[in-house]
């Protein structure tokens, strides 16, 4: 156990951490790819000890999550803990048009499933009245996340497109 209680970005990363592990296949993979043992990858994950990976050990990790919801955890934490960033793999096709569609009705989804939660949250009948609980706050900052990241990626087409980037259709 650590000497002192971690601080609420200390807890997230540690979660982030667990959840990169849990999406890359468990404990076992992570400590074949990493070298880690268990009992470190473990305490990484514990929101008790203030063990971390490394960079490279990251790096490793989340590589192992490319393609998957969620992907990459750790860096997506990491990136809103220093200032609020929003972490956005870059599109295959900056330019395209079906991105374009697809990248505005991601927005629309994300914003539509932010405004329900929000409701949902603010209804009289739900877990704390019309105050909005912390469970329900963090299912409503993932979806504003994913609005940010949704946005972001739109925004990158459009700015290639109106820098003279080709656009196909």
């Amino acid at each position: 156990m650590s000497d002192r209680a971690l601080s609420a970005d200390e807890q997230a990363l540690a979660a982030a951490t667990k959840r990169a592990i849990q999406s890359a296949g468990g404990l076992d993979i992570a400590c074949r790819e990493t070298g880690l043992s268990d009992t470190q990858l473990s305490r990484c994950c514990s929101p008790n000890h203030r063990d971390s990976l490394t960079i490279r050990d990251v790096a490793t990790i989340e590589g192992l999550n490319h393609g998957r919801d969620g992907h990459p955890h750790i860096l997506h934490t990491l990136a809103r803990i220093i200032g609020g960033h929003v972490v956005v793999q870059i599109p295959e096709l900056l330019g395209d048009g079906a991105g374009l569609v697809q990248s505005t009705l991601d927005i629309a989804t994300e914003l539509g499933g932010l405004s329900r939660s929000i409701s949902d949250a603010m209804l009289e009948s739900s877990t704390a009245g019309e105050e909005v609980t912390a469970g329900e706050a963090s299912v409503a900052l993932e979806h504003l996340n994913k609005l940010d990241q949704a946005s972001a990626r739109l925004r990158m087409r459009l700015k290639h497109i109106a820098e003279g980037g080709q656009q196909r259709e």
